[in-house]
């Protein structure tokens, strides 16, 4: 078949159109699979977050967004295998939920063009998912709060002056407690306080740290920590039992009867971390994207402090950003 001047153009034109969206690189595909792994069913909070934002920007579940995710592992040395499922599944990006979560993902998606963004991070500097926070570099980037745990420990010495020495329970295995334990014992120094630790790997080891509870000490702080949180309820029960302040990573655990916490949002954090996937889906590369911080959140029980016999004054109640009555 020949074609006239004319309609070699109008060929001509309709080709160079339909390499547009190809060349430029940043076309949001039609349908994209994001796979989730994540740590703890306490932060599922996260990724509820997570896919509000996503629908905000557009990703309408069932149509041109699939989630995978089969809920909490439960356990560190699971998270490795979840996640080489979900590249078996061929996702576009992986979603990973807590410290251990992110460092399986990153070891998992070495070599691959999959991008990972993770949403919480103690430290991802020091975890050594990232380069740096400006510059992450890699296939990673995400949301961090580190900045907060040294600040809780300031509102909880404001609310309690008289506490002198906190039990500090933690998992060693995890490095976000590990990595914030490490900026707590820091401030405590400065703040003439002593920092109780003891180690706890697993719901046993917990269930004794809880009933060995020493009799000197006059607060519990918990660190961002998936396995010490899951037992928060227990821990608040300990707590009212003994009358001592009780200092949170999440807001959450304050709704279930802790004192005081000062950090992120759950859900917010993952609505936060949904825009950064949005940007890497339409083509910005991880290693481009500066990792972002959460806003925190001072979070007072004043029942707990009734009950517990503590008189909070006013000057720190107008400050916070939610009070339980």
């Amino acid at each position: 078949m020949k074609f006239n001047k004319q309609q070699m153009l109008v060929v001509t034109l309709f080709i160079v159109v339909g390499l547009l969206p190809s060349a430029c690189g940043t076309t949001q595909p039609k349908t994209v699979t994001i796979g989730v792994v994540n740590l703890a069913p306490v932060l599922n909070p996260i990724f509820d977050g997570f896919k509000t934002g996503m629908t905000e920007l557009g990703y309408i579940e069932g149509e041109n967004v699939t989630y995978i995710y089969e809920g909490p592992v439960g356990s560190i040395d699971k998270l490795e295998p979840a996640i080489q499922n979900l590249l078996d599944s061929d996702v576009d990006l992986v979603l990973s939920i807590s410290t251990p979560a992110t460092q399986a993902a990153q070891r998992v998606t070495v070599g691959t063009d999959v991008p990972v963004v993770f949403v919480p991070m103690t430290d991802p500097v020091a975890a050594g998912v990232v380069q740096s926070l400006s510059h992450p570099g890699g296939n990673v980037t995400g949301v961090t709060f580190g900045a907060s745990e040294a600040r809780r420990l300031e509102w909880l010495l404001k609310m309690a002056p008289n506490v002198k020495r906190i039990y500090v329970p933690y998992n060693p295995d995890d490095e976000s407690p590990v990595i914030a334990l490490a900026r707590v014992s820091e401030a405590a120094s400065k703040l003439g306080v002593e920092l109780v630790l003891r180690e706890a790997r697993n719901s046993d080891e917990i269930t004794a740290a809880i009933e060995a509870i020493p009799d000197d000490v006059d607060a519990i702080f918990l660190l961002p920590d998936s396995l010490m949180v899951s037992r928060a309820s227990d821990f608040v029960a300990a707590t009212l039992d003994l009358n001592l302040p009780f200092a949170v990573p999440g807001d959450e655990e304050v709704e279930a009867g802790a004192l005081i916490s000062y950090s992120m949002n759950f859900h917010a954090s993952g609505e936060q971390a949904a825009r950064l996937a949005d940007q890497i889906l339409k083509g910005t590369k991880p290693a481009d994207l500066p990792v972002e911080t959460t806003e925190f959140f001072l979070v007072i029980n004043l029942q707990t402090a009734e009950a517990i016999g503590l008189d909070i004054p006013d000057q720190i109640l107008r400050q916070a950003d939610t009070i339980i009555r």
